[in-house]
């Protein structure tokens, strides 16, 4: 593990950061809500890293503004969550050609958000997302470079719902049964799918396209 700063541009504040595990791609994973104890040592997002770093991908994990040893202020608000997703993804392009946009929850809707509009993101791996979070979020444009993984049991990101973003985004869809939100026992299981995202043919070929 390495520990790194994400400079802030232009009066943005920087980020706590960390690398885990080596490769040529490079997964940026963004954390749960920072209003709702959301930071990078989150369990579902450490599984993330360990199913990328399975598939032989880095993972850079992120704290949002505020959490942690990040500067500024905390704050729920997706545009602000984007901009400090966007700061991660300067530092992982620079640091490698082929990244994937990742997260847990209100991370994952960052990552869909900026998946969806961003050239430099070659494919979106997104766990529970809150639909609520992607309203008028263009997730079309992913066209199959994208797998969503939900819950059963999740009252914050309904399955069903998830499973419609999914068709709308030509989504790899992964529902795991008997847990909720939170994963719990299922974190082995997320990390399996990350792992196998990666590996997978159509990400392969979307990641040459």
């Amino acid at each position: 593990m390495s520990h790194v700063t994400i400079s802030g541009q232009e009066g943005e504040p920087s980020l706590e950061a960390v690398w885990l595990g080596a490769g040529e791609r490079i997964a940026v994973v963004a954390p749960p809500h920072p209003l709702m104890g959301g930071e990078l040592s989150n369990p579902v997002v450490q599984a993330l890293a360990m199913g990328f770093g399975a598939a032989s991908a880095r993972s850079l994990l992120f704290n949002w503004r505020g959490v942690g040893e990040s500067s500024g202020e905390s704050t729920g608000d997706p545009e602000l969550a984007a901009s400090d997703y966007l700061a991660a993804l300067a530092l992982a392009t620079r640091a490698g050609a082929s990244v994937i946009a990742s997260g847990y929850s209100f991370g994952a809707a960052a990552a869909l958000r900026v998946g969806a509009l961003d050239a430099r993101v070659r494919a979106v791996i997104a766990v529970a997302p809150p639909p609520v979070l992607l309203e008028g979020c263009p997730v079309e444009r992913l066209s199959g470079r994208c797998t969503i993984i939900a819950a059963e049991g999740d009252a914050f990101a309904p399955a069903e719902e998830l499973a419609l973003l999914s068709k709308r985004a030509g989504a790899r869809f992964e529902i795991l049964r008997g847990t909720d939100h939170f994963f719990g026992q299922a974190l082995g299981r997320v990390s399996e799918i990350a792992r196998d995202a990666l590996s997978a043919k159509a990400l392969s070929s979307a990641e040459v396209s």
